[in-house]
């Protein structure tokens, strides 16, 4: 260790990281393979806090891991990554946002036919209903309840008043879900990435006193061996306790940095916020999707006691 120390030393800064790591990976495989005593003990704050780090990290990866789905569109319809974009389906997503706008009696221009329709699965059930009551739209609006008799109105056209309703209340409930999917990857995923970068940082430091500490065992174990040696030479063992002492000052100022980084990341209220932003977002949207759905209900209702009575009339 000596010599490699008095060769690194004439290279210079290089040739003392060469050293450092050198003795780290000594002192490492000494303690892997039990020839190791005496190991420098770390104080009790530092490892409460490893063990709290260790525990918001993977609750961290748990989150993320999951929460992350809500960056793909299509999550909820998996048979999206099967569609092309045909100018079929640009026509059926034109249509559906000018039967929006009229339900609305919103001033504000259909989407151009060009523009690709969201691939939720609301959307692609909007898409369907919207292609149905297309095709049910060719059918007669009226026949005559008999022969020569008056005009009513047929199966076919309430159901595709039905269908149409149905579609553009599934692309709001489809239009609701992106907003909710936007928000929480602002609010939630955009937060969490930062706060696991500083975890990272957290067990970098981590690290760093790791390595110190197995520097400065390193350099104890051959300052103990210098002492117990038959003829020990006085300037080195001089030069060995020079080495301890500066080990002993790494691994101080290496711990207070990582005490001071995992408090920064165990103290960070932005995770309860954020999670608490998500649960606001699935709110507003589950919210959203009931009231739309509650109006197409009660619609539906008053269609189907209709039809059920023009049936039994029918039958009369």
């Amino acid at each position: 260790m000596e010599h490699w120390k008095q060769w690194t030393a004439s290279v210079g800064p290089l040739g003392q990281k060469l050293t450092e790591r050198f003795g780290t990976l000594n002192q490492q495989a000494r303690e892997r393979f039990g020839h190791a005593q005496d190991l420098t003990e770390l104080p009790a704050e530092y490892k409460q806090l490893e063990q709290r780090v260790d525990a918001l990290k993977s609750a961290h990866q748990h989150m993320v891991r999951t929460i992350k789905t809500y960056e793909s569109e299509a999550y909820d319809y998996p048979h999206a990554l099967q569609e092309s974009v045909t100018h079929g389906a640009q026509h059926l997503g034109h249509t559906l946002s000018t039967w929006a706008a009229q339900a609305t009696k919103s001033a504000a221009p259909a989407a151009p036919a060009s523009e690709t329709h969201p691939r939720t699965l609301s959307h692609a059930i909007a898409r369907s209903a919207t292609a149905a009551a297309m095709d049910l739209s060719q059918c007669p609006a009226k026949v005559p309840a008999y022969a020569e008799g008056e005009l009513v109105d047929t199966t076919e056209s309430k159901l595709a008043e039905l269908l149409r309703r149905f579609a553009v209340a599934q692309d709001a409930v489809g239009h609701a879900r992106l907003h909710q999917d936007q928000s929480i990857v602002y609010s939630f995923l955009v937060v969490w990435n930062t706060f696991g970068t500083q975890i990272q940082m957290a067990l970098r430091a981590r690290q760093q006193v790791r390595d110190a500490r197995l520097h400065l065992d390193g350099w104890r174990a051959h300052l103990k061996s210098a002492e117990q040696s038959s003829t020990p030479s006085s300037s080195k063992l001089a030069s060995l306790r020079e080495e301890v002492e500066q080990a002993e000052d790494k691994l101080v100022s290496a711990t207070e940095e990582a005490i001071s980084l995992m408090k920064t990341v165990l103290d960070n209220p932005e995770p309860i916020k954020s999670l608490a932003q998500l649960v606001q977002a699935q709110l507003a949207y589950h919210r959203s999707a009931a009231a739309t759905l509650e109006q197409l209900s009660a619609d539906m209702s008053d269609m189907v006691t209709s039809v059920e009575t023009d049936f039994r009339a029918s039958r009369e």
